[in-house]
């Protein structure tokens, strides 16, 4: 990047870099901007397609959620109550303190004695963001007597300076004593991206040192570390400070993924906060939230994640399936931590299954490649691959089949290559058989692929599922079918 300073006097030097396609610039400060630009641009792709670490997929039990999510808009109700948010967060494995919700101070009592000393005392009321604003709570509760005061001070308090604020009773929560640090994880919609995942230095202070990152979901352990490092209390949770340990960051990775899977199995949240999410050594506990509903839900057009921006992995494609010879293999969309399988699978093939696959022999199998097969778009793309746990206990990716739509096309690419053990296992044709169903469930016109003359296996395999055979060249045949 060059610039070059002395306007008019220079500028037959700009316009000799201009035509040879070199970048000029008038003044240093914009050349080392660009520079920064070009920079980060670069090292936000590289962080995109990093290897995250290999993750079980877990559904959660979400059909009661979902049926307490459609009581509540039903009644109108947008802002659900603790008790719903407790139970809303503990279905996806995020920690919450043992509680109760209490209307009378002797109720409050009986539920202290339950928990255990010492407790947390705070008001119950879904109209409250920040219920120590208004003083609404009283933490390290340790006797009966503290608990009735602590009870009569917090509607005396609300009520009075607050007396338009609806109040369902008050919480009596088991507190966490001593914790190392407060964190914010947060989401809220834009109308352009969808849901936003935020997270952050947490606390009573949160809006004011506004130390937040955020990102789009679906995130997986990888980009979720990549939010976490963009704050500055990262170098505190990462190394520690003073007294304060570092953390086992995987936790908060977890959690953060966590959250993610609720926005996207939940269209209908509209705003949620966990504030504060505390870290006890390496626990970590969500001390209070909060969960507003969209009301607004559009019914559905035909699209199961139409509320994201980032098609989310389509676990509904997961199925096992039995080859003809009886070995067990589970059929499923590729991941990005698939990187290693599909490196061995490429690495295995023999000379003449890497050319009937890719045309041509590829002798290095890098990242860069197998980052363009294993990050990829759902909505646009989908790659299925066949893992085989072998009887040492190793997983192998032992078939691959993947479906390509060019924009604003009505028709796909598709492609199949099964390792040499399993060439006679009627692998492919299965392989082949999900990929159509894809492209019919994707509503396509028809698919298509191009085949070496010499691949009599593959040509027989198209002819046995219908497809057409169009001639390109001696070499070279083209396969269509249509949907």
């Amino acid at each position: 990047l060059t610039a070059w300073i002395g306007g008019d006097d220079v500028a037959e030097a700009r316009r000799i870099f201009n035509d040879n396609r070199i970048p000029v610039f008038e003044y240093p400060e914009d050349a080392i901007r660009t520079y920064l630009y070009m920079y980060n641009y670069a090292r936000n792709l590289e962080m995109l397609y990093e290897t995250p670490e290999e993750s079980p997929i877990i559904a959660a039990n979400k059909n009661h959620i979902k049926a307490m999510i459609h009581r509540s808009l039903k009644k109108g109700i947008t802002s659900l109550n603790t008790e719903d948010v407790a139970r809303f967060l503990s279905t996806y494995g995020i920690p919450f303190p043992a509680q109760e919700v209490v209307t009378d101070a002797n109720g409050a009592v009986e539920a202290a004695v339950r928990l255990g000393f010492p407790v947390v005392v705070k008001i119950a009321s879904p109209d409250t963001i920040h219920k120590s604003d208004i003083g609404g709570v009283v933490v390290d509760v340790r006797s009966a007597q503290e608990v009735k005061e602590a009870y009569d001070r917090i509607l005396t308090t609300v009520k009075e300076h607050h007396p338009d604020v609806r109040i369902d009773g008050v919480i009596v929560q088991k507190m966490v004593p001593h914790h190392d640090y407060e964190l914010i994880i947060g989401c809220k919609k834009d109308p352009a991206c969808g849901p936003i995942i935020m997270f952050g230095m947490g606390g009573i202070e949160a809006e004011f040192f506004k130390d937040i990152a955020a990102g789009l979901p679906p995130l997986n352990q990888v980009l979720a570390r990549r939010i976490i490092e963009q704050t500055r209390i990262y170098q505190m949770l990462a190394h520690g400070f003073r007294t304060k340990p570092a953390v086992d960051l995987h936790n908060l990775d977890d959690i953060l993924v966590k959250v993610s899977n609720m926005i996207v199995d939940f269209p209908e949240i509209k705003e949620m906060d966990i504030n504060p999410l505390v870290i006890t050594g390496n626990a970590v506990t969500s001390l209070d939230a909060r969960i507003i509903l969209d009301d607004n839900i559009a019914g559905s057009d035909g699209r199961e994640y139409r509320h994201l921006i980032i098609t989310p992995y389509p676990s509904r494609h997961i199925q096992p399936w039995t080859c003809k010879d009886g070995r067990q293999v589970l059929l499923r969309p590729v991941k990005p931590d698939d990187e290693l399988l599909e490196k061995k699978l490429f690495e295995g093939l023999p000379p003449y299954a890497m050319r009937y696959r890719f045309m041509h022999v590829i002798k290095e199998i890098n990242h860069d490649m197998l980052t363009r097969f294993c990050n990829i778009d759902y909505d646009r793309e989908m790659a299925i691959i066949a893992e085989y746990v072998d009887p040492s206990g190793e997983h192998r990716n032992v078939g691959t089949g993947t479906l390509a739509i060019p924009v604003g096309s009505d028709s796909a690419e598709f492609a199949v290559v099964v390792a040499k053990d399993f060439e006679n296992a009627g692998l492919a044709l299965k392989l082949c058989d999900m990929i159509i169903g894809i492209a019919q469930e994707k509503q396509l016109k028809s698919v298509y692929g191009t085949v070496l003359s010499e691949n009599t296996r593959a040509l027989g395999l198209a002819k046995r599922l219908g497809c057409t055979l169009q001639k390109i060249s001696s070499d070279e045949t083209r396969i269509v079918l249509e949907l």
